[in-house]
């Protein structure tokens, strides 16, 4: 099966949306991982008793996670929704999660049956088994096509909701969105990379290798450009003020540390740069 390195991250909120659905419906409704990995699951919810007995005591578990993985395979390659009938005859439905139309994720709504669906017949199975197994089956919610279009439909819906919610995201995105609320909240302040990482219960060689590869920056690079905004902004708010100040204010400690900094990554020095910022009010004033 193919692997991509886009990864779903799901809200705590989407639980509770879980837990609704799933018991409004009584199936069993899962968000799983690009690569397969249960992630939510509705209500906490066990395999029925059905598949208890096809799994477990069958032992067709390994049939089960082969046309799982086929199924999750088809829904990459087609990006559609699939309704299908697994080979103990359940119905089960896939649909994809995309996040800016990447497939990053799944939810699977299954263990039900509809109208007309009967057992299959499975070798090797005892007479008593195929009374359990008929019991068990006859147990499981069942649904007309008809309701089955419109549940779809609410699926879809659901996905969409939470996506645009932004209560599934990208895991990417996520810890981008982690990085720039801590420095955004201490980039006055002496932070280092570790105290981050720390914070943010990662390594300091993971937010080094993704800030890298997937911003083709650093730790410190973000630190030094929000640094410099806020001296950019202070000076706005604060027009007379001096390069010592505005330095010491955006949380540099050293105000020829700062000018250096600010001369290389803006392209003048950090005084000529307040003067051209007011200078159209000065000329108003001299004029």
């Amino acid at each position: 099966m193919k692997r991509t390195p886009l990864e779903l991250f799901l809200s705590d909120k989407v639980q509770s949306l879980l837990d609704d659905f799933a018991a409004l419906l009584d199936v069993r409704v899962t968000f799983f991982s690009i690569s397969g990995d249960c992630l939510r699951r509705g209500k906490a919810m066990r395999n029925c008793d059905y598949c208890r007995i096809v799994q477990t005591e069958l032992g067709n578990w390994e049939l089960c996670v082969s046309m799982d993985n086929d199924k999750r395979q088809e829904v990459l390659d087609t990006g559609k929704t699939i309704t299908y009938r697994c080979h103990a005859g359940l119905r089960e439905c896939l649909a994809p999660v995309c996040i800016r139309g990447v497939p990053a994720g799944f939810v699977m709504l299954g263990q039900f049956r509809l109208e007309g669906d009967t057992v299959p017949q499975l070798p090797d199975t005892s007479a008593e088994m195929l009374r359990q197994m008929q019991e068990s089956f006859d147990a499981l919610p069942c649904f007309s096509e008809e309701k089955l279009q419109a549940i779809l439909g609410v699926l879809r819906t659901f996905i969409d909701y939470i996506t645009v919610r932004e209560l599934a995201v990208l895991q990417g995105d996520r810890l981008r969105e982690e990085i720039d609320k801590y420095i955004e909240k201490h980039a006055t302040e002496d932070i280092r990379l570790p105290d981050m990482a720390k914070k943010l219960g990662r390594s300091v060689s993971t937010i080094s290798q993704f800030l890298r590869k997937n911003h083709q920056t650093t730790f410190k690079g973000l630190l030094l450009e929000k640094r410099l905004n806020i001296a950019e902004q202070f000076w706005r708010n604060n027009p007379d003020a001096t390069v010592a100040e505005v330095a010491f204010a955006s949380g540099f400690r050293d105000q020829f540390y700062f000018s250096r900094v600010f001369h290389k990554l803006r392209g003048t020095p950090p005084g000529r740069f307040r003067d051209q910022l007011h200078l159209p009010e000065k000329q108003n004033i001299s004029n």
